[in-house]
């Protein structure tokens, strides 16, 4: 069993103190520096409204309070954050300020205490267990005092053994393992377990004796079936009179070895709840005065394994906690069970769907064309004697593209100046004998020589296919086809223009009423996925375009800013505003606009 070891002070310990102290916090200090040992002074001061300090308690009694630790605490006022300091003048003891607030009144105060050295881990076990120890406050300034809270034993035996854990380890694991191993050994029992409940589900966290907790077994889902039940009663003594009330107690008690029960849920914790099963031998069982003492004895532990595990949580889990709780406090709804919450989001987030207006955006494939485009042909039949572009490469006008094979235009070119040739010397002896008629006829040879000779001319000059204008290939690769034979009126190259593009958007024949000019659409491209091009709707052509069974119609747009990452042939998705809807109109009216159709179809309407 648990003895005392806390004497209470009377109000004579402090009629030498130099200010008027406070004795339920005296005790409280009291008991906190029992908690520390390695502290020589602990003292107490509140703050007040207008952020200046008062002592009110310290221990021992009139224990040093320079201007260096008043200094140090109103630095810690300002900052609202622990403070550590190793260098305190004139003073071998190393200082830490730690301020924490009441929650019975909402008191703020500042623990002060001059200890040894301490590293980074036992600071932070300090700050922890004085906010720990602050759940104290409320329940002495309630009357509830240290020892009738200790008549049937002190719990300094567990706060000192749950610091020790805190100090070594830091983890909520280590914390109930200590806590249950602790109890079964002060209490005289053979088994204690403790599982904890976050508002979702009940686990099993601790078992006395065993270094690790496995869920499948019988045993421990005989536990969580146990603490399950003692969470709507709050407590259970097992054998009692009444039995017939608790089926899983008794169920436990049958396949477990017949030992006396006691379970309950630890009082102190806010959010969360952890549930103590105590078991001893069948010649011990538990009584009613025994029960209310280990309730009493553990009563602001629970608030200690609470904070630690929600340190060990992650930062999402703890604000979803956070605001969790909140509501729940708020509206009053803590015990909703998960079905009822989600059926409770789903019908708000119906009942806002209807209300909460959504900016309707159409989705629409898009193109960019060329403005000019111009498609540039063999002229003559012949053969690809060299190529200097192709497609994607950005043209001047001029450049010399590709060039056909011309030897045989050549060749005649040859002859029919040779033929010129013979027709000038024919015609000089006509000229030297005055033969009119042959002069005649020469004269008209040789125009058509000349006919034939600039035709010729003008099919060497069309060999070579020049580029018309400043522009990009859309089409057309002959660095690999040298040589290949190509037929008048063969395309060779398609060119467009590199400085003016158009956007064309397809829109679906079922959102086409919903389009006017000028309207705002964002654009995002395949090739560019990364960014957002805004351009303007202008003219709606009425025509529409059957492609992929469904009817589109052609809507150009034009793209605002800086258009110059664009190419021809680029494609991409587009999103036109149309205006503002509600929520569910805008995802649900294409449905309701396809039934509205069919029953048209078939006469309902």
């Amino acid at each position: 069993m648990l003895t005392p070891q806390l004497e209470p002070r009377s109000q004579n310990d402090y009629k030498d103190a130099d200010f008027p102290q406070n004795s339920v916090l005296a005790e409280w200090l009291c008991w906190l520096h029992e908690m520390l040992p390695d502290s020589a002074h602990l003292l107490l001061f509140t703050i007040n409204p207008n952020q200046t300090i008062k002592l009110v308690s310290s221990d021992p009694i009139n224990s040093p309070c320079t201007e260096g630790i008043k200094n140090v605490v109103l630095s810690c006022v300002h900052r609202k954050r622990a403070i550590y300091v190793d260098t305190m003048p004139a003073s071998a003891h190393h200082l830490l300020a730690i301020p924490f607030q009441s929650k019975s009144d909402g008191a703020a105060y500042i623990v002060v205490t001059l200890t040894k050295k301490l590293n980074q881990i036992q600071q932070n076990t300090a700050v922890k267990l004085i906010h720990w120890a602050a759940t104290r406050i409320h329940r002495e300034q309630m009357g509830v005092t240290t020892d009738s809270r200790l008549k049937e034993g002190s719990d300094t035996q567990l706060s000192q053994a749950l610091l020790a854990s805190l100090d070594q380890h830091g983890t909520f694991t280590s914390l109930a393992f200590t806590l249950v191993n602790l109890l079964a050994r002060l209490c005289g029992c053979v088994r204690v377990s403790l599982g904890a409940h976050d508002g979702k589900r009940l686990r099993l966290v601790a078992i006395s004796g065993q270094s690790k907790i496995d869920d499948r077994r019988l045993i421990a889902r005989q536990l969580c079936a146990l603490m399950q039940e003692t969470m709507a009663s709050r407590r259970t003594i097992y054998p009692c009179k009444n039995n017939q009330s608790t089926p899983a107690s008794q169920s436990y008690y049958n396949s477990q070895g017949a030992h006396p029960l006691l379970s309950f849920v630890m009082p102190g914790a806010t959010n969360s709840q952890f549930v103590l099963v105590l078991e001893r031998d069948g010649s011990n069982p538990f009584v009613d005065v025994q029960a209310k003492a280990i309730e009493k004895s553990v009563d602001t532990i629970g608030a200690l394994l609470e904070l630690s595990q929600k340190n060990e949580l992650a930062l999402h889990k703890r604000v979803f906690q956070t605001v969790r709780c909140s509501i729940a406090a708020l509206i009053g709804y803590e015990r909703w069970s998960g079905k009822q919450w989600l059926m409770a989001i789903v019908c708000t987030a119906l009942l806002l769907s209807f209300f909460v207006p959504v900016t309707h955006r159409l989705s629409a494939n898009a193109t960019i064309e060329a403005s000019d485009r111009q498609v540039l042909v063999a002229a003559q039949d012949g053969f690809i004697l060299s190529a200097h572009a192709r497609a994607g490469e950005l043209v001047t006008k001029g450049d010399l593209l590709a060039t056909l094979d011309g030897q045989d235009l050549e060749l005649n070119v040859e002859k029919w100046r040779s033929e010129k040739v013979k027709n000038q010397q024919e015609y000089a002896r006509a000229l030297a004998i005055h033969d009119r008629s042959e002069l005649s006829r020469l004269r008209a040879d040789a125009k058509r020589i000349d006919a034939e000779i600039s035709l010729l001319e003008q099919q060497l000059q069309r060999s070579e296919v020049r580029a018309p204008f400043d522009g990009v290939l859309l089409e057309g690769d002959w660095t690999q086809s040298l040589g290949a034979p190509v037929k008048t009126g063969d395309v060779l190259f398609e060119i467009a223009s590199a400085e003016q593009y158009r956007l064309i958007l397809e829109i679906d024949e079922h959102d086409i009423g919903y389009i006017v000019p000028e309207q705002q659409a964002d654009l995002r491209m395949a090739a560019l996925p990364t960014t957002i091009w805004q351009a303007r709707l202008t003219d709606v052509i009425p025509v529409a375009n059957s492609e992929k069974g469904s009817s589109v119609f052609r809507v150009p747009a034009v793209i605002d800013g800086d258009a110059s990452a664009l190419r021809p042939g680029m494609e991409g998705v587009g999103k036109v505003s149309v205006g503002k809807r509600s929520f569910i109109w805008v995802y649900t009216h294409r449905l309701f606009d396809k039934m509205r159709l069919i029953a048209w179809k078939v006469g309902l309407l």
